[in-house]
């Protein structure tokens, strides 16, 4: 087995675990944060794609899209949940940018090595900095829409 395919499983597996830690009280507000990042992160994350400026060599649904499918449409919206759920909504905006700079900065470390050791995902005109403020924007609006939506 390809070790690509063995990341992709393990993912898969540790994203379905992880939705058994959403607590009770709060499954309608990881709901909600869920389906919003998933409309956000589907259309932005083919956008870099049809422009060539990041591949996906190893994915799932390879003939359908040229994107990932697990990163796009199920880890990055199921993270999400977490940063919502524990969003710091009373605090400053230097909090709630240090809340959403951290989660950003974990996934744009995962990724660099994806990068670097697999063929997962490969930058052709793309950096790491794109890739930690194209994570960083999303966490914030989503942050401020859950917020919005529940007071």
């Amino acid at each position: 087995m390809k070790i690509e395919l063995m990341i992709l499983y393990i993912i898969y597996s540790c994203i379905f675990i992880s939705l058994a830690f959403i607590p009770k009280g709060k499954w309608r507000e990881a709901s909600i944060a869920f389906l919003f990042q998933q409309c956000i992160t589907w259309f932005l994350g083919l956008i870099p794609v049809q422009l060539h400026l990041l591949e996906y060599p190893v994915r799932e649904f390879p003939t359908v899209n040229g994107t990932s499918f697990l990163f796009e449409f199920l880890a990055y919206p199921v993270i999400s949940i977490f940063f919502c759920i524990y969003y710091p909504q009373t605090s400053s905006k230097r909090k709630k940018f240090l809340y959403a700079s951290g989660f950003s900065t974990a996934i744009t470390i995962s990724e660099v090595i994806f990068e670097k050791y697999t063929d997962l995902i490969t930058y052709i005109h793309w950096g790491w900095y794109v890739s930690w403020l194209s994570y960083t924007q999303p966490y914030l609006y989503c942050g401020y829409f859950i917020n919005g939506i529940l007071n």
